[in-house]
C-alpha cells in the first residue's frame, strides 16, 4: 500500500517489521515527530509478520498518513531482505531521496535525529554514513562510540549499529545487506562491504538515537552464535581481514609505534618505518596529543608502542637490512617483559649474528634502541615517582628488560660515525617530563557521561595479530610490486645458500623484491651480494623452532618433525603471511607453517635438490618431508628434470612441478672467459694433468674415495698436479684425513674471483660422492672448460654425458673407473682438449635468469586464476 506521493523527500526512513506489532507505533511516532526543514518518507516494510496486529498499525498509519507513510508487505525472507526491499523502493520512487536511514522496529529516534543526522552528511562530503553513539533505555545504559571511523576497529567490533544515515551513492554502487546473513550481523557485514567499496562512516555526539535493550534479544540470540558468523565474514572479507590488509588499515588509521627520534626533537607516528606516509611531528605536538588521548582514549589514537632512538641507529638497520626484523622481535619481547633494548656492536667480519640476554640486575643497557610495553608509559607517568622507571638507565639495570645484542659489519658504519647508547637514559628524561606536566591533574576527573565503548582504540596493535595469534604482526607495509620470501635454516656457503641467492638475483631482477628469512641460526655470512640481492633479513629468534627435531613419527622412513605438526607456528606464521609468496630452501619442519599461509594467499613453494642417505643407504630427507606436506605448496621446485620425474612418480600432480634447473652459482670476474680461452690454448701436451676437488670433505661427497683416488694415483706416479679445496666436515665418522692429504688441503674458496681462479687452473673437477643433486660444482667446473669426473648420483648424468664431456663413475667400481679415467685423459691431450671444449659449450646459456621464468610463470598464473575466482 502505497500513501499520497510525496513531491520530493530528501531522507527515506525504512522500517523493517516482523514480530514487533506493539512496539512498531513508538518508532512511527517517532519519526512522524522529526523537526526537519525537509520532507522526510517513512517505508514501513511488512516482512511476513505473522501477527494480525502488524498488518492493522501498518495499515492504519499508512491511511492516516499517505502522504508521508508507504507500507509495503512481501513475504518472509529475513531482516536484509526486508530492508532491501524497502531501499530499492524508495530509491526507485523517489529521485530526491539523498539518504535512507534504517530503523527497527523497537527503537526510537529523537525529535531531532534526522536533521542533525542529515546536517552531518551535508558538512561531511567523504562520509558515506552517519552513524550515532549508542544511547540504550529500558536496560539503561549510554555507550561512546565516538572519535574518527576506523575500519581497522570495525572489522573486530561493529562500532556502526544499523540505525545509521546512508548516502544514496552507497546503494548505487551496490552494496546492499547480504541475504545470507540470517543469523545476525546483517550491519556489521553491511558497514564493512561499504568500506570495501571505499565508503567511510562519521559518527556525531548528538545524533538522537535511541535504542531498545532488554535482557533477550535478536543480537543476544546472535551472539551466541557469534563464532560461526565472525567466521562466514572473515571469508567474505578475505582480503580485509588478511594479515596484509589489516597492516595496511593499521598504518593508515592506528600507528603501532611512536618512535622517539632522539636526535632530531620529533616523534615517528608508523607501522612501517619506511612507507613514505609515515607520520612526522616535533615532540612538542606529539605530548599534547598525548595528553589528550589520556583524558579522552576512547576518541583518539595513541601508537601503543614508544620508542627511543636515534636516525643514525634507524639508518644503520636499514642498511643492514633489519629495521622490520629488529622492530619485529623486540615487539614480540614485550609480551613478557617491560622493556626491550637493543645494543648494536661493529664486527670485521661480513657477518650478521645476534643473541639476548635478561638484563635485570646483570647489565647496564647501552641501548640504541629501547621499546616500551604498551601502557607501561601512561602507568610511570600517572605514579607518584619516577624511581622505578629510572631502574631502566641503572647500573645495573633494575626492571624486568631484555637485552637483545645485534653485531653488524663494520662496513655498515659511516667513517666516524659515533654508536648512539643512550637511549635508556633519554626515555627516563621524557618519562619526568610527562610526570611533571600541569596536565597530569586532569587524569584524576571522568570528561564524559557515556561510557567509553571502543575499548580496542588504545589496543589496536592486536588486531593485526589475530589472524597468526602471534605476540606481534610483522611491522612491513606490502607495495606496489611483488614480495617473496626466501626461507632457510642457516646463511652459509653450502650449495643450497647459492641456488638461494641465485634464484632471489633472477627474481629481482624480474622485478620481484626478495626478503631473506634465517630460521634456527643466530648468524649468518651477509656479504654485500646478499645485502644487495634481499631488501630484507629476519633470524626467527624462536626458540621453540628446530628445522628437523624431536619427531614421533615418519612419513616412508622420513621424520616428520613434531613441531610442523603440533609447534607453536604463531610467530613463524606473522614473519611470512605479509608476502605474496614463500619458497623453502631446506627448511624442514617450516612446511608445517605453509598451509596456514595458503589460506592467507601467500603462494608457496618448496625448493628440492637431493635425498640425504640413511646409515643403511635409505633414501630419506627434505624430498620426502616435502611429499607430506605436498598439499600446502603450490609448487614444488626440483633443481633437475630427473628429480621432477622422481617427484612425479612420488605421487605429485605434474602440473604442481616447476623444475627450477640448477646453474653456475657465480657470474665470471671481468676478463676471466679471456684467460679461460688462453688457458685451454696454450695447455702443453706435456703439461700433467690438473685435477681438483672443491667442496666440503664429508661421507656424502665420498671423501674416503677421494683419499684412495689421490693416493693410488701418486703411488702409480700418474702425471697429475692436485688442489683439495675445502673444509673438512667428518662429524662422527671414525675416518681421519692422513697427514699427506691434509698437507694438500686448501681452504674454503667464497669469492667469484676466488672460485673462478681455481676452475681456470684445472683441467679435471672430480667429485665422487655417494649421492647428489645436481651439483653447482660440476656446473661451474664445465662453464670454465674443465672435464667432470663424477660418480652416477643425483641428476648428474643430466648433464655429464659419458666421455663426451665429461666422465661418470659407477658407484660400486669408483675408484678404479675413477684412475683408469685419470690415466687415459693425462695420455690423450687431444681428449683432454675435445672434452675441454664440449663441457664448455654445453653450458651456454645456463643461467639463473632463464632457470626462474618457469617459477615467475607459475606465480603469476596461480595469482591471476585467484584473481579469476573473486
Amino acid at each position: 500500500m502505497s500513501g499520497t506521493p510525496v513531491t520530493a523527500p530528501r531522507v527515506a526512513v525504512v522500517v523493517p517489521i516482523f514480530r514487533h506489532s506493539v512496539l512498531l507505533s513508538e518508532a512511527i511516532e517517532s519519526v512522524l515527530a522529526q523537526r526537519a526543514g525537509f520532507q522526510i518518507q517513512l517505508v514501513l516494510v511488512n516482512d511476513g509478520c505473522p501477527h494480525a496486529e502488524t498488518d492493522l498499525v501498518c495499515r492504519e498509519y499508512a491511511l492516516s498518513y499517505p502522504e508521508r507513510i508507504t507500507y509495503l508487505r512481501k513475504p518472509n525472507g529475513g531482516l536484509s531482505d526486508a530492508r532491501n526491499h524497502g531501499i530499492r523502493h524508495a530509491l526507485a520512487t523517489w529521485s530526491s531521496v539523498e539518504a535512507i536511514y534504517m530503523l527497527d522496529a523497537d527503537n526510537r529516534l529523537r525529535p531531532d535525529a534526522m536533521a542533525n543526522a542529515m546536517a552531518a552528511l551535508e558538512k561531511h562530503a567523504d562520509a558515506g554514513w552517519i552513524y550515532p553513539n549508542i544511547d540504550m533505555f529500558g536496560l539503561r545504559w549510554a555507550g561512546d562510540y565516538g572519535g574518527d571511523y576506523s575500519l581497522l576497529i570495525h572489522t573486530v567490533m561493529n562500532v556502526c549499529e544499523a540505525g545509521s544515515l546512508i548516502r544514496r551513492e552507497v546503494f548505487e554502487a551496490g552494496v546492499y545487506f547480504d541475504t545470507s546473513f540470517k543469523s545476525g550481523f546483517e550491519d556489521w557485514d553491511f558497514f564493512l562491504t561499504a568500506a570495501e567499496a571505499g565508503f567511510r562512516g562519521r559518527n556525531i555526539e548528538n545524533f538522537g538515537f535511541l535504542y531498545r535493550k532488554r535482557a533477550e534479544s535478536m543480537l543476544a540470540d546472535s551472539e551466541r552464535d557469534s563464532d560461526a558468523i565472525r567466521s562466514e565474514m572473515r571469508k567474505k572479507h578475505k582480503k580485509l581481514f588478511s594479515p596484509r590488509g589489516l597492516l595496511e588499515l593499521e598504518q593508515q588509521e592506528a600507528p603501532r609505534y611512536a618512535i622517539f627520534l632522539a636526535d632530531r626533537g620529533e616523534v615517528l607516528l608508523t607501522v612501517d618505518p619506511d612507507v613514505p606516509d609515515a607520520r612526522r611531528m616535533p615532540m612538542a605536538e606529539f605530548e599534547r596529543l598525548w595528553w589528550r588521548t589520556q583524558t579522552d582514549n576512547s576518541q583518539h589514537h595513541m601508537p601503543p608502542i614508544l620508542l627511543m632512538t636515534h636516525s643514525a641507529v634507524l639508518d644503520q638497520l636499514r642498511r643492514a637490512r633489519l629495521l622490520h626484523a629488529v622492530l619485529w622481535t623486540m615487539e614480540r619481547r614485550l609480551a613478557q617483559q617491560c622493556f626491550a633494548a637493543l645494543e648494536i656492536e661493529p664486527r670485521e667480519a661480513e657477518r650478521i649474528g645476534w643473541n639476548e640476554q635478561e638484563a635485570q640486575g646483570s647489565t647496564e643497557l647501552h641501548a640504541a634502541m629501547l621499546m616500551v610495553r604498551p601502557g607501561l608509559f601512561s602507568d610511570i607517568v600517572r605514579d607518584s615517582s619516577i624511581a622505578w622507571a629510572s631502574g631502566v638507565a641503572a647500573r645495573p639495570c633494575a626492571v624486568p628488560t631484555t637485552l637483545l645484542r645485534l653485531q653488524l659489519p663494520e662496513t655498515l658504519f659511516s667513517n666516524g660515525e659515533e654508536l648512539y647508547t643512550a637511549a635508556a637514559h633519554d626515555f627516563v628524561a621524557v618519562a619526568a617530563r610527562y610526570q611533571a606536566s600541569p596536565n597530569r591533574d586532569a587524569l584524576a576527573y571522568s570528561w564524559d557521561w557515556r561510557k567509553p565503548d571502543i575499548p580496542w582504540r588504545g589496543r589496536t596493535h592486536e588486531i593485526s595479530r589475530i589472524p597468526t595469534k602471534a605476540d606481534a604482526a610483522y611491522p612491513r607495509i606490502a607495495r606496489d610490486g611483488r614480495d617473496i620470501g626466501f626461507v632457510l635454516p642457516l646463511v652459509e656457503f653450502g650449495g643450497v645458500e647459492r641456488v638461494a641467492l641465485n634464484t632471489a638475483r633472477a627474481m629481482k631482477r624480474a622485478g620481484w623484491r626478495p626478503h631473506l628469512f634465517v630460521l634456527e641460526a643466530q648468524s649468518c655470512q651477509f656479504s654485500a651480494e646478499w645485502r644487495d640481492t634481499f631488501e630484507s633479513v629476519t633470524f626467527l629468534a624462536d626458540p621453540t623452532f628446530t628445522t628437523w627435531g624431536p619427531a614421533n613419527s615418519n612419513y616412508l622412513g622420513t621424520d616428520v618433525p613434531d613441531w610442523s605438526r603440533f609447534g607453536d607456528q604463531r610467530q613463524a606464521t606473522a614473519m611470512l603471511s605479509w608476502l605474496d609468496a614463500v619458497i623453502n630452501f631446506h627448511g624442514g619442519a617450516i612446511s608445517g607453517v605453509m598451509g596456514r599461509l595458503k589460506r592467507f594467499g601467500v603462494k608457496t613453494a618448496l625448493s628440492l635438490h637431493l635425498s640425504d642417505q640413511s646409515p643403511f643407504k635409505r633414501l630419506v630427507g627434505n624430498t620426502y618431508l616435502g611429499l607430506a606436506f605436498e598439499h600446502a605448496y603450490d609448487a614444488i621446485l626440483p633443481c633437475s628434470e630427473q628429480l621432477g620425474d622422481w617427484c612425479h612418480g612420488m605421487g605429485i600432480p605434474a602440473d604442481k612441478i616447476v623444475p627450477l634447473l640448477n646453474a653456475p652459482s657465480f657470474d665470471l670476474p671481468e676478463g676471466a672467459e679471456a684467460r679461460i680461452d688462453a688457458r685451454r690454448a696454450t695447455r702443453s701436451p706435456q703439461d700433467p694433468l690438473r685435477i681438483i676437488y672443491l667442496g666440503r670433505l664429508d661421507h656424502q661427497k665420498g671423501v674416503e674415495r677421494l683419499i684412495s683416488i689421490v693416493e693410488t694415483a701418486e703411488a702409480t706416479r700418474l702425471p697429475i698436479e692436485w688442489r683439495l679445496i675445502g673444509k673438512t666436515v667428518l662429524g662422527d665418522s671414525a675416518l681421519e684425513i692422513p697427514p699427506h692429504i691434509a698437507g694438500l688441503l686448501e681452504p674454503p674458496l667464497t669469492t667469484p674471483e676466488g672460485l673462478a681462479e681455481a676452475f681456470e687452473w684445472a683441467d679435471v673437477f672430480i667429485l665422487p660422492s655417494y649421492y647428489e643433486g645436481l651439483p653447482l660444482t660440476i656446473l661451474e667446473a664445465m662453464r670454465s672448460g674443465v672435464i667432470p669426473i663424477a660418480t652416477d648420483a643425483g641428476a648428474v648424468t643430466e648433464v655429464v654425458r659419458q666421455w663426451e664431456n665429461g666422465v661418470v663413475l659407477s658407484q660400486r667400481e669408483t675408484v678404479g673407473e675413477a684412475l683408469s679415467a685419470l690415466a687415459r685423459l693425462a695420455a690423450d691431450p687431444d681428449l683432454v682438449q675435445r672434452l675441454s671444449a664440449r663441457a664448455r659449450a654445453d653450458m651456454t646459456g645456463r643461467d639463473w635468469n632463464s632457470a626462474v621464468v618457469p617459477l615467475i610463470q607459475r606465480l603469476e598464473m596461480i595469482q591471476a586464476a585467484d584473481k579469476k575466482k573473486k
